[in-house]
């Protein structure tokens, strides 16, 4: 149960090394869930989670794994050369690659790795990818220690 907003913010500015157009929207499940293709500015991006594998570890805590899966959409446009399309989404998926493997995905858990990818749908104008991606982290439910005391009052009877 841990954020994947880090994540969503890794993606947001363009990186100074890659050529091109960056992803004019890089959001979460909310704003993918509300997708309209007809309005959407390519290329973009979503973050979106997929799974959470959980396994306790000891008294009050598990190891989680979230996995998540970056959904890249560019357009798909007929062109004069063959693979362009194939091309222009290995430029973007590469990139994110780059930027997320090996990185944390928040304070105090394990590299981000890379699980794969699969193609969510090519229609006409548009093609939609997602790599999915997952890195391990450590939650609690450990109470807080109590706050410290100054003064001790003593409400028995007399001595």
């Amino acid at each position: 149960m841990l954020s994947l907003k880090p994540i969503i913010v890794m993606l947001t500015a363009k990186p100074v090394w890659f050529e091109g157009l960056w992803f004019r929207k890089v959001d979460g499940a909310a704003a993918y869930a509300k997708v309209r293709p007809d309005a959407l500015p390519l290329p973009a991006a979503w973050v979106v989670r997929s799974a959470d594998k959980g396994e306790p570890i000891g008294e009050r805590l598990d190891r989680d794994e979230p996995e998540f899966d970056v959904v890249i959409a560019i357009e798909n446009a007929r062109s004069h050369e063959p693979g362009e399309t194939d091309e222009q989404l290995l430029k973007y998926r590469q990139a994110v690659y780059r930027l997320l493997r090996g990185e944390e995905g928040a304070p105090d858990t394990r590299p981000i790795i890379w699980r794969g990818g699969r193609v969510i749908e090519y229609t006409d104008g548009d093609l939609y990818w997602a790599d999915r991606y997952s890195f391990e982290g450590v939650i609690n439910n450990y109470l807080p220690d109590p706050a410290g005391f100054n003064s001790v009052n003593y409400t028995g009877g007399t001595l």
